[in-house]
């Protein structure tokens, strides 16, 4: 075995040890890295046209962005507070809603026994510890999620505003013989990534303008919390607009099932438009990732590290398919790509 197998075959057994016993931080480390190529995407043409060093143009536009979204939740903090407020009392209503339509009917029973929990929680002392435990697990999670978010915020303005040293600390861990594999690895990486989160910004903006719109013409509640709740799951393709579309479903049937159906035909109708046409025609050849294994994907990264391997399966797989062509198929196999 050559040294320069031997040196990818090390890492890759770092990495694998990293995600075996330490999920987070590998994880945490890719989602700042995506974060970092946004921050420097939106940069290089501002530093280009300012005549500013790279450093500068990566902290002004973090604080334009930072200054964008204070303005935008000072703005919306209001109805959407009272829509949020709204959407909580109309649900657990939606959800009895349901409960009473399927009732009574042979399938009807049999899903509402499957979705019963297995065990009640314990009244008296035994009940207010479990609720106690919940909450404080419930605060410890927000907490952890807070610090995670300011973590890869960190993270990723370091990245941005100097990427070159870990560049080249990163090509420095592979053997010198793989210097211009590395190298053209990386700069295709970096364009499949750009071209994945332009593709996704511009869908998210697209679905949930259309869905919003949508659910007001339809006179659905709630029209603008719904749009933007499915806009913002948008980001994890398939499955993030599939578990949006929920809440208006069951908000729809309190208004009747007919509402229903045509709230569940127009999130699959904008889905089917933005999916199969606007986010392959915005990332173009970049980062056109298969269907069906980016589902794959989205289900093995859930099942094996939850939440945020889920919302970041679809990244994932676009630099997994860079990887996999420039490192297995070109590398080891010399087919051409």
């Amino acid at each position: 075995m050559t040294r320069s197998i031997l040196s990818v075959l090390i890492l890759l057994v770092i990495l694998l040890l990293l995600l075996w016993l330490a999920p987070e931080v590998p994880l945490l480390g890719f989602a700042a890295a995506l974060l970092a190529v946004a921050l420097r995407a939106a940069a290089t043409p501002l530093a280009r046209r300012l005549r500013l060093s790279g450093p500068i143009a990566v902290l002004l536009v973090a604080a334009l962005l930072l200054v964008a979204l204070g303005l935008a939740a000072w703005a919306a903090a209001a109805p959407l507070t009272a829509q949020v407020q709204e959407l909580a009392q109309r649900l657990p209503q939606s959800l009895e809603a349901l409960r009473s339509r399927l009732s009574g009917t042979g399938w009807g029973d049999w899903l509402l026994r499957q979705a019963e929990p297995g065990h009640l929680m314990p009244s008296g002392g035994e009940g207010a510890a479990g609720a106690a435990a919940a909450a404080a697990q419930a605060a410890s999670s927000t907490l952890g999620g807070l610090g995670n978010i300011v973590l890869v915020g960190l993270l990723a303005l370091y990245l941005a505003a100097q990427p070159r040293p870990y560049l080249q600390g990163l090509r420095a861990l592979f053997h010198p013989s793989l210097d211009p594999q590395v190298t053209e690895t990386l700069a295709e990486a970096g364009e499949s990534l750009r071209g994945w989160l332009l593709g996704q910004g511009v869908g998210m903006l697209v679905a949930g303008t259309l869905t919003w719109l949508g659910f007001w013409a339809l006179g659905l509640p709630l029209a603008g919390l719904l749009g933007a709740i499915i806009g913002l799951l948008n980001f994890i393709p398939v499955l993030g607009p599939l578990i949006g579309a929920v809440p208006a479903v069951l908000l729809a049937l309190t208004e009747g099932p007919s509402l229903a159906l045509w709230t569940a035909g127009l999130v699959f109708a904008v889905q089917t438009v933005e999916g199969n046409f606007l986010t392959p025609m915005v990332q173009s050849q970049t980062a056109d990732i298969p269907p069906a294994l980016l589902l794959l994907v989205q289900v093995l990264a859930g099942a094996l590290f939850g939440l945020l391997g889920l919302a970041l399966a679809a990244p994932l797989t676009a630099l997994g398919l860079v990887l996999v062509r420039r490192g297995y198929v070109a590398g080891w196999l010399g087919r051409e790509v």
